[in-house]
């Protein structure tokens, strides 16, 4: 009988798919599929050997193909922002409402005071360089971009992403202990983590008008009982599944937990073992990863800044499924392709299964409403299997936990009666 952990099942993964849609969710499984088709080469030009998960070297091709479509994203962010500085000096400043005031001058002197204090504690309590500690602190402010370009586009946070990035770049500045490049690209970790999750906050406080100082305090509170629940949540878990302990970056394929993939631990531990390992190989798989996403995310800008071809797309059927099958499977977004590299096979069938039948359900009820006259719809986000979606994933952690939970208490009792 085929249980949970064989065929990989997740609430959270369906939920999450769920949330994004089609276009953004059938990539992840093409991407699975591809990973799975290319495995045979991999392993005849040695970049796998047998019995790997292709992700073992996928993952870093994602990972390229984050930054290569960031590098294009980041560029027009940038140029964008020079252009509204250059207006706004042309023209008299409009005075904000008061909601949407904040004080500049006081989150520079936040940013400053924090980030001295991460570098004091990095250099002093945790014996890194300081070099190191200065270089990661200063690539926040790049990687932060990413991040955040990616969340809002697929979704997808990838702060692992991150991490990695960062262990590569010291990696080429010389850096070969793991400890230090494990403490120093977690402060990168957790500063795209905290900025994504801002960003969030930020875009639901405009839709609902609220304070952003207040907000911000809110924000600030939020991550100072985080951090202290983050420990106890994962001695909790792993305590409670064994399987979160394992080491999956020296398992066969065969030998991968279905239900806990671990694709950030992957790649964490991956990388890190690149910096007393060094394999060439993996860098030029970065690079491809980065010369193929940046290519076709200009392709798709172009695409997207053609009139004929989005009137095409706009105005017939055949235009909307010739749309369809460039956004999902021939062109899709580099953001939401690199996930599936990321992810076991099942996860990304799951992921992919959720976002269709999201995606279906909201063209039959656009149909439906349509036939009787009913107003548009509620934004993506806030529509009935968005909301779903995130009542899944709400509804699988609370699970794991009360699972985790139990299973701590009946371990615990059983030593104590033993």
């Amino acid at each position: 009988m085929l249980t949970r952990s064989d065929i990989g099942y997740s609430a959270s993964t369906f939920g999450a798919g769920m949330i994004v849609g089609a276009r953004i969710a059938v990539p992840v499984i093409v991407a699975g599929l591809t990973g799975l088709w290319l495995r045979p080469f991999f392993i005849s030009i040695g970049w796998l050997h047998a019995g790997d998960p292709f992700r073992k070297i996928t993952f870093l091709i994602g990972l390229g193909l984050i930054l290569g479509a960031s590098l294009v994203d980041v560029s027009l962010v940038l140029w964008e922002a020079a252009r509204r500085l250059r207006h706004a000096s042309a023209t008299a400043p409009v005075e904000d409402e008061p909601w949407k005031r904040m004080n500049l001058g006081r989150l520079v002197i936040w940013v400053l005071a924090w980030g001295a204090g991460v570098a004091i504690t990095g250099t002093t309590l945790m014996g890194v360089p300081a070099g190191f500690m200065l270089f990661a602190l200063a690539l926040v402010f790049i990687l932060v971009l990413v991040t955040g370009i990616s969340t809002g586009m697929t979704d997808n946070t990838p702060i692992s992403s991150a991490f990695v990035v960062t262990v590569v770049l010291l990696a080429a500045l010389g850096l070969r202990d793991p400890g230090v490049g494990m403490i120093t690209a977690t402060v990168v970790l957790v500063s795209c983590g905290v900025a994504a999750d801002m960003q969030q906050d930020r875009s639901t406080g405009w839709r609902l008008g609220t304070n952003r100082t207040i907000q911000f305090r809110y924000q600030v509170g939020g991550i100072l009982v985080g951090a202290v629940m983050a420990v106890v949540y994962a001695r909790l878990f792993m305590s409670a599944y064994p399987v979160l302990t394992l080491d999956q970056t020296s398992m066969t394929a065969d030998q991968q937990p279905g239900a806990w993939a671990s694709a950030m631990t992957y790649k964490f531990v991956g990388a890190l073992r690149s910096l007393t390992d060094d394999k060439p190989y993996q860098r030029t798989a970065i690079w491809i990863g980065i010369a193929i996403g940046l290519v076709v995310q200009i392709v798709r800008l172009a695409l997207r800044s053609n009139r004929a071809f989005q009137g095409f797309i706009a105005e017939s059927r055949a235009g909307f499924a010739t749309g369809f099958v460039l956004d999902a499977i021939v062109l899709p977004s580099p953001y939401a392709y690199a996930f599936g590299f990321f992810l076991n096979l099942s996860g990304s069938a799951w992921f992919a299964a959720g976002g269709t039948f999201s995606s279906l359900y909201k063209t039959w009820d656009e149909k439906r409403g349509r036939r009787v006259g009913e107003a548009a719809g509620l934004p993506t986000d806030m529509s009935p299997t968005s909301l779903m979606g995130g009542g899944l994933i709400a509804g699988d952690a609370l699970a794991a936990l009360s699972l985790g939970l139990i299973g701590l208490a009946h371990t615990l009792l059983g030593g104590a009666t033993s």
